[in-house]
């Protein structure tokens, strides 16, 4: 792939869509930014092409595909469970947004869309969280075009509520925190992306060096604030009924809130690309 080659970065103002860029720029490549209402970081410098706009309107689509060789998209609604990021859910933002992209990477003649999905999606396709992004793969693949999944098993900016709330001086887990996971830092899922981009691959299981229970994650939230473990227990029939209760004021909360319920109840492990760890995360949070 050549300098020449411009890429569409799609969520480009998210965590990972800014280390994407980053990684895009460090390997030469030529990028065009699509952001809607976040700004982008000082390092973006005139190398990036912002491109203001929602791909919910399929204008904007059009207009940020056109001329562009590859579209990598982790576009998609929050992923916080907190009120002020937005009511309109999954099924509302990231299928419609990400079908609209590829739709006109159709009419383009873009050459090849990278899209960021979830992994564990056999199981818990049923999920709107998951359903939405599933809806995302299966366009791709009636498209024709040329594209990859990548399925992470959760990035560690996911975790950063989990931090927050140790910082009150406790951690949640939610059933009895044996259930198993290894997810990966957003710096080094966006290596992955980026060579997703470059290369051929078709779907990319991307997990970290680590393989941790959700106790142990609640557990490193504390210790890196030099607190002793006070982590408390939540029934998961007690989290679903909190997600049914929300859906009436806030869709998406409802919709992320049932996810977490059912994926932190169960063993979420895929083969690991990344190299740093939850416990140096966040100990960079806590200085």
């Amino acid at each position: 792939m050549s300098d020449a080659t411009r890429i569409l970065v799609a969520g480009a103002a998210g965590s990972l869509g800014r280390h994407v860029l980053r990684e895009l720029l460090h390997r030469r490549h030529g990028a065009r930014a699509l952001v809607h209402r976040r700004d982008l970081p000082s390092w973006v410098d005139d190398r990036v092409e912002i491109c203001r706009g929602d791909a919910l309107d399929a204008s904007v689509a059009r207009r940020v595909c056109d001329r562009c060789d590859v579209v990598f998209s982790c576009l998609g609604a929050s992923v916080s469970p907190g009120m002020r990021a937005g009511r309109r859910s999954y099924d509302r933002i990231d299928w419609p947004a990400n079908r609209n992209l590829i739709e006109a990477a159709e009419q383009a003649g873009v050459r090849r869309f990278v899209y960021v999905s979830v992994a564990g999606h056999d199981e818990l396709g049923h999920l709107r969280y998951v359903g939405a992004h599933e809806d995302v793969v299966r366009r791709l693949e009636e498209s024709g075009l040329e594209h990859a999944v990548v399925r992470p098993p959760g990035f560690f900016s996911a975790f950063n509520e989990v931090f927050d709330l140790a910082r009150r001086g406790w951690a949640p887990i939610i059933g009895d925190g044996a259930a198993r996971t290894n997810p990966i830092h957003d710096a080094d899922l966006a290596v992955i992306c980026v060579d997703a981009i470059e290369g051929q691959d078709r779907e990319l299981l991307a997990g970290g060096p680590e393989i941790l229970t959700r106790r142990r994650i609640a557990e490193l939230a504390l210790e890196a604030l030099g607190r002793s473990p006070r982590v408390r227990q939540i029934p998961p029939a007690v989290v679903r009924a909190l997600g049914r209760a929300m859906r009436p004021m806030n869709p998406r909360v409802a919709d992320i809130v049932a996810f977490y319920a059912a994926v932190s109840v169960r063993d979420l492990v895929v083969p690991a690309r990344g190299d740093r760890t939850l416990s140096e995360h966040f100990r960079g949070l806590a200085r």
